[in-house]
């Protein structure tokens, strides 16, 4: 964090005479910025520092503000009658300045800067509420709010650059790049900055960067990928990449056998979402891609074609409710990504504020590794509240009812549905599933297929769950209606999400598993039990499940990849759920494969709590390389991948270390 400096000038007390609202472009600017001189700043890379202030509004609610990641956070809900929680820092006789700071907000309630701060009842703020499609320019004073600016909008974004400029009278505020509203108003001439949030919990803020002067210099957006690309239906003997730019541009994938053009596809229509199908692909064969949209050309990625309709062996993850906290969303992701897997299942809420644009912050960017190669199907949530976006994002195999589905995968048949409507029954924008709807007669229809009925998994996937000990909601239609066709028809698990909890549990030869542990806020407690559920487990998870013919493995794992709940069904015998341990027995140290080129999976196992590490040496004795640090790690089996960044092909050891002892060794060979 920088030094303070203070600047000095006098300004004459006026009344508002002007407001000026400038045009906006929602994803990229039209303007560019040239700063002046660094007056002060913080990029919150070394904890929370004593500069800043913390005012909670409220009476009796509390905020929480900290810093991790290089992120300042506020994560809690506070707030009432537009006001909440701020945060202040830098000088207080500052007077002509400006600033520019990276706001992230996951909760679509209110978020935004202050400036010219000087006690809790004066200073100026320009926040916004996507939810309630408001952005504003605001003054308090004595404790009352007065109107500068006001603009009935629905901000689409999640993550967008905040910039105020102050030059004697006149205040401009900016939302990435572009011009919101201009006022002269000198009420107040002089104070701090800060942040500020109410009913707010889920709110990031990067940096803030306060400066003498911003000059403002016009320029055309320039064409950029906001996110992708990322695989959709890889099934049968075709595969579809999407992406997003932020402007209308052409689409085209290069893709072959090799990272070199082969074949190429490509649709001259002007668009942000592109899509592109893939088709004529060789069954269960490593293919390389990459994109193009007008200039841009991306890296090559890879990825598998589907395995034979025959195929008898698969591996998919599933997890939900990844919304909200992408710092966790991403620690499940990487966890996650140390398996090789077939693709991935979303039981639904991919991002809190679903009827936004922005799906890239919470969803998109934590999952891009995975995303590049694995394909995801999704089932639609409450959060995505009807929103076209969801839809727009994803390709899905019904043209007519795109948000319930069906698909085969080697031997097995997935259902997806879209049961919102039997947690708010009263909300018409979710689609009715209840006895004689379409849905409902479509579940029928695919239930008694010869694909569903002949596979040997029958699943099910929707976001509202059928039995729970953690909600005290009952979900009646959920078991009045559609569990009785669940037991009819034969479906072997039913995956939900929806409450920000594991559990699992069976009823009459069906499984009910809950994962809704992706990012959302979690849930901590019981509020009752029943005999349908078996095991709850809180934190944040994800699952994976392991088909070998009529044999299903299924492993809950934390954030750090440590297993916490296994069953297994065998339909050789008589079906049955065994529990298993999952704690480590004895210390193990694993790797695959060996030789390895790009990256390498490792596994452990440790028997004891303690701090673990894992380190790289080379023949001679010498470390090389810290995979990871001192990190303490409960007993349990870990999983994480490595990829060498500036190490030479050869022979090189893994070591295992518990509390500073070397507990295992490895020789591994890195081939280049």
């Amino acid at each position: 964090m920088g030094s303070i400096k203070t600047m000095s000038s006098n300004f004459l007390i006026l009344l508002m005479v002007l407001i000026i609202v400038q045009s906006k472009t929602l994803l990229c600017g039209s303007n560019s910025f040239i700063y002046g001189n660094l007056l002060w700043e913080d990029e919150f890379n070394s904890g929370f520092s004593s500069y800043w202030t913390i005012v909670d509004d409220v009476p009796g609610q509390s905020s929480k503000w900290y810093v991790e990641e290089g992120y300042l956070i506020q994560h809690s809900n506070c707030g009432e009658s537009l006001l909440g929680t701020h945060i202040v820092s830098g000088a207080a006789d500052w007077k002509d300045y400006s600033f520019t700071a990276e706001i992230i907000s996951t909760d679509d309630d209110y978020i935004g800067v202050i400036f010219r701060y000087q006690d809790p009842n004066n200073y100026y703020r320009f926040f916004m509420s996507s939810q309630n499609e408001q952005i504003r320019l605001d003054k308090r004073v004595n404790g009352l709010t007065y109107y500068l600016g006001y603009r009935p909008e629905k901000w689409e974004l999640c993550r967008y650059t905040v910039t105020v400029t102050l030059h004697g009278d006149t205040i401009t505020t900016y939302l990435n790049d572009q011009q919101y509203f201009q006022v002269v108003d000198t009420v107040l001439t002089h104070g701090k900055v800060g942040f500020m949030t109410c009913s707010n919990n889920g709110a990031f803020f990067d940096y803030i960067s306060v400066y003498d002067r911003i000059d403002i210099q016009e320029e055309e957006p320039e064409l950029a990928i906001w996110w992708g690309p990322y695989m959709q239906q890889v099934l049968g003997d075709s595969a579809t990449v999407m992406w997003k730019t932020n402007l209308p541009t052409t689409s085209e994938v290069e893709y072959g056998t090799s990272p070199t053009p082969q074949w190429r596809i490509v649709d001259n229509d002007r668009k942000t979402t592109h899509e592109i199908n893939i088709t004529n692909l060789k069954r269960e064969t490593l293919y390389f891609y990459r994109i193009k949209s007008g200039d841009i050309v991306s890296d090559w990625y890879s990825f598998y074609s589907a395995k034979k309709d025959d195929a008898t062996k698969l591996r998919f993850s599933l997890y939900s409710d990844s919304q909200l906290n992408f710092l966790r969303h991403s620690e499940v992701a990487l966890a996650m990504s140390a398996y090789k897997l077939d693709f991935i299942v979303s039981a639904g809420d991919l991002c809190h504020g679903g009827h936004r644009a922005d799906y890239a912050t919470e969803f998109f960017n934590p999952m891009r590794e995975l995303l590049y190669r694995t394909p995801i199907y999704v089932s639609i949530g409450n959060h995505a509240k009807a929103s076209p976006y969801f839809t727009e994002y994803f390709s899905f195999p019904e043209t007519d009812h795109e948000t319930y589905y069906s698909l085969r995968y080697a031997n097995t048949f997935f259902i997806f549905l879209d049961n919102s409507r039997t947690a708010y029954p009263d909300e018409t924008i979710y689609p009715e599933i209840d006895v004689g709807s379409d849905q409902y007669n479509w579940l029928v229809e695919q239930l008694a297929t010869p694909a569903a009925q002949e596979a040997d998994w029958l699943f099910v996937v929707s976001h509202v769950p059928y039995y729970s000990e953690v909600s005290s909601d009952v979900y009646e239609d959920n078991q009045n209606q559609i569990v009785p066709l669940f037991e009819e028809y034969g479906v072997d698990a039913v995956f939900s999400g929806h409450i920000h909890a594991y559990e699992r549990g069976d009823a009459n030869g069906v499984y009910y598993i809950i994962t809704g542990g992706g990012g959302g806020v979690l849930s901590t407690s019981r509020k009752r039990e029943i005999p349908e559920i078996d095991v709850v487990n809180f934190g944040y998870h994800f699952d994976i499940i392991e088909i070998d013919g009529k044999q299903l493995d299924f492993t809950q794992y934390n954030k750090t990849g440590v297993a916490l709940d296994h069953f297994e069904i065998d339909k050789f015998g008589e079906a049955s759920v065994e529990t298993k341990s999952c704690l480590a027995m004895e210390y193990s140290l694993e790797n695959s494969p060996n030789p390895f080129n790009a990256s390498v999976r490792i596994m452990f196992s440790i028997p004891k709590s303690g701090n673990t590490s894992l380190k790289i040496y080379d023949l001679s004795g010498r470390e090389r390389v810290t995979i990871i640090p001192k990190w303490y790690h409960q007993p349990g089996q870990y999983a994480t991948t490595w990829s060498p960044d500036g190490l030479s092909s050869g022979c090189y050891i893994l070591s295992l270390f518990v509390d500073g002892i070397n507990q295992m060794n490895k020789k591994i060979v890195y081939l280049k």
